[in-house]
């Protein structure tokens, strides 16, 4: 994985991702991922919930790579070195997973034949 950098986009998200090209104007960035963060209305812990820009099962075809352009002008950039808890899961995220083998879900009647 290469550099992965931190912004923060136009409407306030948290975003995370691979950075591969960049101009004077703007950031591209590969598979990005919205950081989120709540707190628990019960022990008042923060959550941190990750999930990508753009779910991979909308993509036509094999390819799970989807890359974004930001301007510059729209967007703070970090230069924050990320947890590797918060990499790892980008990295999962952005990992394909082997498909399983769908199992037929076992039918549950809630009443008999004649509708009782």
């Amino acid at each position: 994985m290469s550099d992965i950098i931190t912004i923060i986009d136009q409407i306030g998200r948290t975003v995370v991702g691979e950075k591969k090209d960049e101009s004077a104007d703007t950031i591209t960035i590969s598979n990005p991922v919205i950081i989120h963060v709540q707190p628990d209305q019960q022990t008042g812990q923060l959550q941190v919930q990750s999930f990508p820009y753009l779910f991979m099962e909308f993509i036509k075809g094999d390819s799970r790579e989807n890359n974004w352009v930001f301007y510059k002008s729209a967007i703070a950039v970090s230069d924050v070195e990320l947890d590797d808890k918060i990499i790892a899961q980008y990295q999962n995220i952005n990992t394909p997973r082997e498909e399983q083998a769908a199992e037929e879900p076992e039918v549950v009647k809630l009443f008999d034949a004649d509708g009782k």
